[in-house]
């Protein structure tokens, strides 16, 4: 794996939950790429103030989105809000493997070692370790390794893995039946052992 396909699309935002549910919408009616563009550009369901802008984000869930399949896509549309987030989360983690190991190595140790929280140097101390395994690493800026950092920070908030993006103390989190069946339907089991913290 390359280091393009192990950070993703990190720099692309976090969960983006509300542009999410929008373009998971689109995505079922399997428009084509005029149609698409005109609905992200022409029409801004997305709501953003740029056309650049729109079109990343959009870009972004869609990639998420394709790479977790149709069954996923629709199954989003159906649940409760809180067994949203946790399908977007196992689709950030996915198309981000990087977040796996960070998982991982840092909160499932956190929890076996029965420390409270994760510091705010966390994500960093992780990065400057695996540029051991995955040297290409150093090749990316601090600012943009920091902002990936954030967003995967804000992530595991929006999950309930973290409390707050300051106060950094880690939380249980359970997934839904649901969210579970899913991503054993469609050969994701790694990711529920991760999700659970039990890996």
């Amino acid at each position: 794996m390359n280091v393009k396909q192990y950070l993703g699309d990190l720099n692309g935002g976090g969960l983006l939950i509300t542009e999410s549910r929008t373009v998971a919408e689109i995505q079922l009616k399997k428009l084509s790429d005029k149609e698409w563009k005109q609905l992200i550009v022409g029409e801004n369901v997305l709501q953003k103030k740029s056309s650049q802008t729109a079109l990343r984000f959009a870009n972004v869930i869609r990639k998420r989105l394709e790479t977790m399949g149709e069954p996923f896509t629709q199954l989003l549309l159906d649940v409760s809000e809180r067994a949203y987030i946790q399908l977007l989360m196992a689709a950030f983690m996915v198309q981000s493997p990087v977040i796996v190991d960070f998982m991982r190595e840092c909160l499932a140790e956190a929890l076996r070692t029965y420390k409270p929280d994760i510091s705010n140097e966390a994500w960093i101390n992780f990065i400057d370790d695996r540029t051991k395994v995955v040297p290409e690493l150093s090749s990316y800026s601090e600012s943009t390794l920091k902002r990936m950092g954030s967003n995967v920070i804000k992530a595991l908030v929006d999950t309930g893995y973290l409390k707050s993006t300051r106060q950094r103390q880690i939380q249980a989190v359970y997934l839904f039946p649901e969210v579970k069946e899913l991503l054993i339907n469609i050969n994701k089991q790694e990711v529920i052992d991760v999700m659970e913290c039990t890996q």
